[in-house]
């Protein structure tokens, strides 16, 4: 492999809303530029501020970089002199701040392909270039009849198929596929990094307090770093601009950070991030959140979103609390289960009442679509063209109004005070990408939105990625187009403002986000923060796609994160093989951390609306060669192996400890199963009676979840991987409250896991908080007995 240096741009923007420190401002995920290339950033993804214009930039030795004003694009241009860290300083409003740059490499890959026939057009395409097919076409310079392609990549995994002539293939020379989740599968690809060895890492040790004097002690761990660290090789930033070294001290692998409260405004929220760099190797970047001085670990402060547990629910398919607004559709060709179940806001009422969702532990929810939808059925266009009503509430008909199957928006309102008194937020999903054709809207602004038809003749139905931002549901669901329409973002954003100031939420779960273009979600944002400036209205967005498309939605001008599927679908993998493979997950998640930061607020799941439940796969009721969607019609998938249960508890351990925020699908919790969309949804279970393994499940769950409401390093601590083989996984996540180890055994044997801790690490003054495994530490060596698919969790104090 050849290799291609990289930077990875990474802003530590970190203390507010604007740069002058009277708001609190997130980090922005890292952003990465090939040596000699350029990349544009929109200042507005940097920091919110109402006006920019006194923001300079300082010049840079081996960077250029020139800041446009008025178009707020900020062009950065570096050559092959750099390090591998480097900082951006700029002046804003009177004062200095620093953009941190981190410099990886990228490495070349050739791809060959010989078609089993002879063909025009060859390509290779993938999750990297969101499965463009006409992207990367291949060559057959030997004319030989084998086709080639170098392309660049950072490390991680990826999936990816040969396309020749309007047929897709697996790589014959590669015999490492996994699911694609549509009843086929995709070669898979892993790039190490060039780091063999594991990378030295920093974790939290301590905090004391003297008089004015903060002290914040860390652990570096060498790991296999040959050479010897100094201080020099530290960079820590306090918020967004770095510490001098007379602030930091450096001995027997100890980091000390001393700040005077005279010197340093440490009132209030505050960010401390740390990075190893010697020159070829980087460490992680530990982050810290302070309040008042103090860890937020250490400070029993209001909630943040890092504090989130989400609990995913179908309006319609939840509970029926009032049944005098059930109205089915009638239609001869509607299916029941494509039909209204009678599920409605007084059934969430009731529920929140009852203490259903503290008691799970939850404390967040993310209710399904409750605008007014159509009161008739519609054929859907792919095979076998089935009816559907919009029961989801994916199909809204007017802006501002409540479905009235589900409720009045006077019910709303007393849905959200009911939760907020019993301390759960709410988010809305929210739908910007379309509307249903009976939208006013659509009526009377035609030019609002895109045409059905292509200039090929073909319907722009469906083309997920070859129109991404153009592209329809289906005929009776036309899209927005923003490109062209300033005054459809400008009603949008309207309506959107409007749900915030009249219904006191929480925040919104998008729905679409890489249909629409990302010029509504900055105005859309710019306008939360300038109307919202003392609340954090959170927005988690659904893309299914590459890092790159992904997090390019994720930063402070846009939203404040995406559901993780490039995360689920390894850990889905890992979960339904018999052997396991967390090796692949492991490296999931520290690319995951990579790309969006250890207190990242991406969303973890197991099942949603969108896919198959996980259950059915455990349950070997649904096979991955097969059309899920049409197996929920065909026949009755329902759990028969108590083993099941047990599966998904382990996966619960799993979402519950690991960096991000862990979302419940509605039913997950008592073992609801089901195939792809609509049997995903079925009606949840309130009356049937107590079913042993659903009760069991459930309150294990609440368990877990208790565990991570009460163990902030579950919420804000690093990630260290400590064993990750086919049925193997272990981990610990430290903050300044001590070491959580998660140790997982997928397998159906009792087994005694060993693996090594680092060893500058130590565990002492264990509590045994999940599980019954005994364990024996020895000079870093640790072991535990294990029964079969269990999960043990302990909790060590830092020494």
């Amino acid at each position: 492999m050849k290799k291609l240096i990289i930077f990875t741009l990474f802003i530590l923007i970190l203390s507010c809303n604007n740069v002058d420190q009277k708001q609190n401002i997130e980090l922005m995920p890292t952003q990465t530029i090939f040596v000699n290339d350029t990349l544009k950033i929109n200042v507005q993804d940097l920091f919110f501020a109402k006006d920019h214009s006194s923001l300079k930039f300082h010049s840079h030795e081996n960077i250029q970089l020139n800041y446009n004003k008025s178009s707020k694009i900020i062009t950065i241009f570096c050559n092959s002199s750099v390090s591998n860290f480097e900082t951006i300083r700029f002046d804003f409003n009177n004062n200095e701040y620093d953009i941190p740059i981190k410099i990886i490499s990228k490495q070349y890959v050739k791809f060959s392909f010989s078609p089993p026939t002879s063909s025009e057009f060859v390509s290779v395409f993938g999750n990297f270039n969101e499965w463009n097919r006409h992207e990367f076409q291949m060559r057959d310079d030997d004319n030989n009849g084998s086709y080639s392609i170098e392309l660049p990549f950072e490390p991680g995994t990826y999936e990816y198929k040969f396309f020749a002539d309007d047929k897709e293939y697996l790589d014959p020379n590669n015999s490492d596929s996994i699911p694609n989740g549509l009843g086929g599968f995709n070669s898979s690809l892993i790039i190490q990094p060039n780091f063999k060895g594991k990378k030295p890492h920093i974790t939290p040790l301590k905090f004391d307090r003297t008089n004015n004097f903060f002290i914040y002690s860390y652990k570096f761990l060498s790991n296999d770093l040959k050479n010897n660290a100094t201080l020099q090789n530290f960079n820590i930033l306090f918020d967004n601009k770095l510490l001098p070294k007379n602030k930091i001290s450096f001995k027997n692998n100890i980091i000390k950070i001393k700040l005077n409260s005279n010197e340093y405004n440490i009132a209030n929220l505050h960010n401390i991030r740390l990075i190893f760099a010697n020159g070829n190797i980087l460490s992680n970047i530990l982050h810290t959140k302070i309040i008042d001085g103090i860890p937020i670990s250490l400070n029993n402060s209001s909630f943040t979103w890092n504090d989130a547990i989400i609990y995913s629910l179908m309006i319609d398919r939840f509970c029926n609390g009032d049944s005098t607004n059930d109205d089915k559709v009638i239609h001869p060709n509607l299916a029941d289960r494509a039909n209204f179940q009678g599920g409605d806001l007084q059934g969430i009422i009731d529920k929140i009442n009852d203490g259903y969702f503290n008691k799970l532990g939850v404390n967040t929810l993310w209710i399904s679509p409750f605008l007014q939808t159509t009161d008739s059925a519609f054929q859907e266009s792919p095979e076998p063209h089935r009816w559907f009503t919009g029961y989801h509430g994916y199909w809204p008909i007017n802006p501002r109004k409540v479905e009235k199957r589900f409720g009045t928006n006077k019910l709303l309102k007393k849905m959200i005070r009911t939760a907020h008194e019993h301390d759960i937020k709410v988010l809305m999903d929210f739908i910007s990408n379309h509307v249903h054709k009976e939208h006013p809207y659509f009526k009377k602004h035609r030019d609002w939105f895109g045409k059905l038809k292509l200039p090929d003749g073909r319907n722009n139905l469906r083309l997920w990625n070859e129109h991404r931002l153009t592209t329809w549901f289906d005929p009776y669901l036309p899209s927005y187009d923003y490109l062209h329409s300033k005054e459809a973002i400008d009603q949008v954003v309207s309506d959107a403002i409007w749900w915030l100031e009249n219904y006191d939420l929480d925040g919104f779960r998008h729905d679409a986000v890489k249909h629409v273009p990302n010029k509504f979600w900055r105005q859309l944002t710019y306008k939360i923060k300038s109307h919202f400036s003392e609340k954090e209205i959170y927005q988690i967005g659904e893309t299914f796609g590459d890092y790159d498309l992904v997090k390019s939605y994720v930063n402070n001008g846009q939203l404040s994160a995406q559901f993780n599927f490039n995360l689920y679908w390894p850990a889905r993998d890992a979960f339904t093989r018999d052997d396991g493979n967390f090796k692949n997950l492991n490296r999931a998640i520290e690319q995951s951390m990579e790309t969006y930061g250890q207190l990242n607020l991406m969303g973890n799941i197991m099942d949603s609306h969108d896919q198959p439940r996980l259950a059915a796969y455990l349950d070997k009721d649904l096979k991955w060669s097969e059309n899920a969607a049409e197996a929920g019609w065909q026949r009755n998938i329902k759990i028969d192996e108590p083993l099941t249960y047990k599966k998904i508890e382990l996966y619960f351990a799993y979402l519950m400890t690991i960096p991000g925020i862990p979302t419940i699908y509605y039913g997950d919790e008592i073992g609801i199963t089901g195939a792809a969309d609509p049997d995903n949804r079925r009606m949840m279970k309130w009356n049937d009676g107590p079913k042993k393994h659903a009760t069991e499940l459930k309150n294990n769950i609440a368990k877990l979840t208790n565990l991570r409401n009460s163990h902030s390093a579950l919420r804000y601590g690093d990630y260290i991987s400590l064993k990750a083989n086919d049925n193997t996984f272990a981990y610990l996540r430290n903050d300044f409250s001590g070491k959580m180890l998660i140790v997982i055994n997928y397998s159906n044997n009792r087994k005694k896991i060993e693996f090594k801790l680092p060893k500058d690490l130590q565990l002492e003054n264990k509590k045994h908080l999940y599980g019954n495994g005994k364990i024996k530490i020895q000079n870093n060596n640790f072991s535990i007995e294990t029964e079969p698919y269990s999960v043990n969790i302990f909790d060590f104090e830092n020494i």
